[in-house]
């Protein structure tokens, strides 16, 4: 019996003994997790911090690399000023390019009148003061029927020549009609409207 109650409390010991020594392992295993959760933990913290360092950085880079795209980008669109032209070592001023032309003289405009009005002698009489003007005019004629304004059509390409033809006719509408123009074989062709009389 004596022995019986020796190997219970052996057996008693060692339990506690292997209980004491597994919680001991789990506290070490737990600290040495938690200490490599810890350390981990806090270089994802650096890690994003220093990501968000960058992105400022980059963030704050970014409108100088842009500030300075657009500088250069101006600076090389503007272009560099002309110098002026050189004849002979004496400097000339270099005149501008236009695309306007001038109007042709009265000597390279043909110009027809035409009396759509009735009065005798009236278109007889502007194609004599046209002809005084340099122009080249063609005998005038009747036109049917009759205007209320005196109308100056033009070929296709003669619109300056006809405008410049209101200060002879300051009554004159100017509108395109190549297609008259054509039929009397000239470049212009005033129409003598009621307007003309007032």
């Amino acid at each position: 019996m004596s022995e019986r109650g020796r190997h219970v409390r052996r057996s008693g010991v060692g339990f506690y003994r292997d209980i004491l020594f597994l919680v001991a392992g789990i506290l070490i295993v737990g600290a040495i997790v938690f200490g490599g959760l810890s350390v981990w933990a806090g270089r994802g913290d650096q890690e994003a911090a220093s990501t968000s360092t960058t992105s400022t950085s980059t963030s704050t880079t970014r409108p100088s690399d842009e500030a300075t795209t657009t500088s250069v980008a101006s600076a090389t669109t503007t272009p560099p000023p002309t110098p002026p032209a050189t004849t002979n070592g004496s400097s000339t001023t270099l005149q501008p390019t236009t695309t306007v032309r001038e109007a042709r003289s009265p000597e390279e405009v043909t110009v027809v009148i035409l009396n759509s009005i009735g009065v005798a002698g009236l278109a007889a009489e502007e194609t004599d003061e046209l002809t005084a003007l340099g122009y080249q005019t063609i005998p005038p004629d009747n036109y049917t029927p009759e205007l209320s304004d005196t109308m100056i059509f033009h070929a296709d390409g003669f619109a300056l020549e006809a405008l410049e033809l209101t200060e002879v006719f300051p009554d004159g509408t100017v509108a395109p009609d190549p297609e008259l123009a054509t039929s009397q074989g000239t470049d212009i062709v005033v129409v003598i409207g009621l307007s003309h009389q007032e």
